[in-house]
């Protein structure tokens, strides 16, 4: 081999080593080019996610920077931005700095309002306020607002709400207070407050102006006043409500007396009239104050009520005639007896009495009878129309205990009775009268439904009573019993056998003797 090719193949052979030295250190050519031309995914997400926490965090520094100067529209504008870039780790330090800036600017307002509070200009104080914090809608900077001008503002309010008083401005003064910018900057707490004291103020102020036709008994014409008030719109329907209790209070003694005074005497009817239209002027109600539906402020005292009717009984007593017992009679009702109002006999009955009721008559006509459940003792006539129930027929009250009794005629139908009501047999059983023709009864046996006739006085009243005696089967039939329980609307009743035996018996088996039954009539 020749110099020149030895030489020649040492270049190639070097160049060879040189290519795979290369190709050792950096891969194959392609694959190298493939990888500078397009970098992976994972480097380029994490460069984003730097440059936004970067960002975030040159925002915070320009809003702390922006505070500190002052500048405090820039360093919410700077927060705000940074708040968008969502970076979690920034998230409690922006609320720091948010907190700071509101309270740096509540105290900026506060200072701004300062000399408007003491000016007693409040209303205009208050709506610049309200109006920054409706804006920030930030508790921190409504909490520090109210925190720094509260003294001030309480005060302000204060002396403008009494000075609206005094001037008889309350709907000025309630208008004042109802203004959206002084309850939010006063706060719940104050604002109600102070609300509580303007209107025991304004209801102190009112009842002044009432002061004179209370005086002079003119209740009517303080009654005008207040609902006059009302209208202007001086007084609410509370204060209204207050007033009006004054204006009854006053009243109620005076009526009274005159209702007192006009039972016996001529001028009844006029005094009546009197005092039926106060009642009626000052919205009094006739019923009682536990009754429903009616408000106790309205309910007419108790006293008034007795006085009034006595006088209008009274009245009604003249009207009918009646003539004064020398002294008050115990009766009996007999049967369910409806009672008429004792102010007007022809009246609708507000109530019954049941058979049995012991009343007394206080007075009578032919036909009726005044009537009080109460005893009235040795109290004249006068006296005892406070007690008066009502007015009841005479015919339906008896000079004895009537409980044992049966019913009047008119209420004997479907009653339950003891009476003979099988042929030849003297033993008295149970029945219901289904028909009343005068002295003559028509009975259905509770046995077996059968329709027997007989006479009123040969019935009793079908009650059955514990210790009661009855005939039933006990060793044999008819033996003598004691109804031991008997629940009422039950067709059976517990009965004890002279022996101590305790049975359940069926009421249609029950058999009696007049002897062992209260006399009826």
């Amino acid at each position: 081999m020749s110099s020149l090719e030895s030489r020649s193949l040492g270049i190639v052979r070097s160049a060879l080593a040189a290519v795979m030295a290369l190709t050792a250190l950096t891969g194959p050519l392609g694959c190298a080019e493939e990888g500078a031309a397009r970098p992976g995914p994972a480097a380029g997400t994490d460069a984003a996610e730097q440059a936004r926490i970067e960002t975030s965090r040159k925002k915070i520094d320009e809003a702390a920077l922006a505070i500190d100067e002052k500048r405090y529209a820039d360093a919410r504008k700077l927060l705000g931005e940074a708040e968008k870039l969502a970076i979690e780790s920034h998230r409690f330090e922006i609320g720091e700095q948010r907190e700071k800036l509101d309270k740096r600017e509540a105290k900026l307002w506060a200072n701004d309002v300062s000399e408007q509070l003491d000016n007693k200009q409040c209303a205009e104080a208050f709506t610049a306020l309200s109006k920054q914090i409706e804006e920030r809608n930030s508790e921190v900077f409504k909490a520090e607002v109210r925190k720094l001008v509260q003294a001030q503002a309480a005060a302000c309010a204060s002396g403008k709400l009494d000075e609206l008083a005094v001037a008889g401005k309350f709907s000025e003064a309630r208008s004042f207070l109802g203004a959206e910018g002084t309850r939010k900057v006063l706060g719940d707490a104050v604002w109600k407050k102070l609300s509580a004291e303007t209107e025991g103020t304004i209801v102190e102020a009112l009842a002044g102006q009432l002061a004179d036709d209370l005086r002079a008994k003119r209740w009517s014409a303080a009654a005008d006043q207040v609902d006059e008030a009302l209208k202007r719109g001086d007084a609410t329907e509370a204060v209204a409500r207050a007033l009006m209790v004054r204006v009854r209070a006053a009243a109620a003694p005076e009526l009274i007396a005159q209702a007192a005074r006009g039972v016996g005497s001529r001028n009844a009817a006029a005094d009546l009239k009197e005092v039926d239209a106060q009642i009626a002027r000052l919205g009094w109600e006739v019923q009682a104050a536990d009754l429903a539906g009616v408000a106790k402020d309205k309910a007419m005292p108790q006293e008034l009520a007795r006085k009034r009717t006595a006088l209008a009984t009274y009245l009604e007593t003249q009207r009918l005639k009646v003539k004064p017992p020398k002294k008050s009679e115990k009766r009996w009702a007999h049967g369910t007896v409806a009672v008429a109002p004792a102010e007007s006999a022809e009246g609708a009955s507000r109530r019954d009495l049941k058979t049995g009721t012991p009343v007394w008559v206080i007075g009578q006509t032919k036909d009726l009878a005044l009537i009080t459940e109460q005893d009235p003792g040795a109290a004249g006539f006068n006296a005892a129309l406070e007690l008066a129930l009502g007015w009841v027929p005479v015919g339906r009250l008896a000079a004895e205990d009537t409980a044992e009794w049966l019913p009047p005629n008119d209420q004997l139908k479907g009653a339950q009775v003891w009476g003979p009501l099988r042929e030849k047999e003297p033993l008295l059983e149970l029945g219901t009268v289904t028909e009343v023709k005068g002295n003559e009864v028509t009975v259905t046996r509770l046995a077996d439904d059968v329709e027997v006739k007989t006479t009123r006085d040969k019935l009793r009243k079908g009650q059955l009573v514990k210790g009661m005696k009855v005939l039933t089967l006990c060793d044999q039939e008819n033996q003598a019993a004691t109804i031991f329980e008997h629940v009422q609307g039950m067709r059976v009743a517990r009965v004890q056998c002279d022996g101590g035996l305790q049975k359940e018996q069926p009421l249609s088996s029950l058999r009696s003797r007049a002897d062992l039954l209260p006399v009826s009539k």
